[in-house]
């Protein structure tokens, strides 16, 4: 499901993962047909066999059928790989409809007003979850799971694209200590946002998306009393905070699978368009990567539109107008320019 929304169309990652689940299902299909039940209760039965909801993969499959209103799927012995494939596509769209398959029979309720059904906020919810989980994974076991990643990434990309507004989708901020998860999962969703504004392609927006949720791991490993801070830092305590970005590169050039842009945003994250900004280096005439500079404006205004207990938050509007005073210096002008209009289609109401 996450390669069908991030990879729509003919993709050779979706064909393999098809595949893959052409020889399991003929594995399973003793019988003439293989039968998905969704009960409200918050069961799944495979056939008569109740399916224990205890892995990311398998809980995701079914929060998507919940999700779409499936209450049962039969496929039938016969069952081919286009079908299959386009079943995929279909569930991945979240839109609820379902092409008809000759061999794969979907029963859903639809057109009944909640009907039990999760809503979106507890999809989202569970997209945090795994946020968390990845982070914790990331800085106890130094490991990272890439298949809930994309499964986190693929969410946000759909809702993106089925026009979910992004005031709705971003997490509001609490000052407690699932802030730094909360705040990845917004600058997330805001740089794949902009992207998205951008036209830039489905590659390229899986890697801005893992980029910019993975931007700030290097917080997990600064002393707890700086990251769940209550108070305005001092200057020693600043000095441990502007070391993240170089932590949270290290970690992640630690570990396997991780592309090389999401290292590069991890320590170019708080660098500045005109060169200044930490961690400081002699390079002053590189500037940042394009998706460093993306994930900057994302991380700008998800900092200033959250209230800390040091500081109320900023509205849309004066955000806009310190985007339009340090635009050039701070912040690429082209990309703060992209920012505003998109917002202004899509986001929270800007003069």
């Amino acid at each position: 499901m996450s390669s069908c929304t991030l990879h729509p169309g003919d993709h050779k990652s979706i064909s393999r993962y098809v595949s893959e689940a052409l020889k399991i299902l003929k594995a399973l299909q003793t019988q003439h047909s293989l039968r998905v039940t969704v009960h409200d209760d918050g069961r799944m039965f495979i056939n008569e066999f109740q399916v224990p909801l205890d892995t990311p993969e398998i809980k995701r499959f079914f929060l998507k059928l919940r999700h779409n209103k499936v209450t049962r799927i039969i496929i039938s012995k016969g069952v081919q790989a286009d079908e299959l494939e386009g079943f995929f596509a279909d569930l991945a769209s979240s839109g609820g409809f379902f092409h008809s398959y000759a061999n794969i029979a979907v029963k859903s309720i639809k057109n009944q007003p909640g009907g039990g059904m999760l809503t979106g906020e507890q999809v989202m919810k569970d997209d945090l979850f795994h946020v968390k989980r990845v982070y914790r994974d990331i800085a106890v076991y130094r490991s990272i799971n890439m298949l809930i990643v994309n499964a986190v990434l693929g969410s946000f990309i759909s809702n993106i694209r089925k026009g979910v507004l992004i005031r709705n989708m971003l997490v509001p901020m609490k000052a407690d200590g699932d802030d730094l998860y909360n705040h990845s999962a917004n600058v997330a969703m805001l740089s794949i946002f902009q992207a998205e504004h951008l036209g830039f392609g489905n590659v390229l927006l899986h890697d801005i998306g893992l980029a910019a949720l993975l931007h700030d791991v290097g917080k997990t490993v600064l002393p707890k009393n700086i990251l769940d801070r209550q108070y305005s830092l001092d200057e020693a305590e600043w000095a441990v905070m502007k070391k993240h970005p170089a932590y949270g590169a290290a970690l992640l050039a630690s570990l396997n699978k991780i592309p090389e842009i999401a290292i590069v945003v991890a320590y170019e994250h708080h660098m500045k368009y005109d060169g200044t900004g930490y961690p400081e280096t002699r390079r002053r005439t590189k500037k940042q990567h394009i998706i460093s500079q993306i994930v900057a404006i994302a991380d700008f205004y998800c900092a200033l539109s959250a209230g800390l207990p040091h500081r109320s938050p900023l509205s849309d509007s004066s955000i806009m107008g310190l985007f339009a005073e340090i635009s050039g210096r701070e912040f690429n002008p082209l990309l703060v320019g992209n920012f505003v209009q998109a917002m202004r289609e899509h986001g929270p109401a800007v003069p």
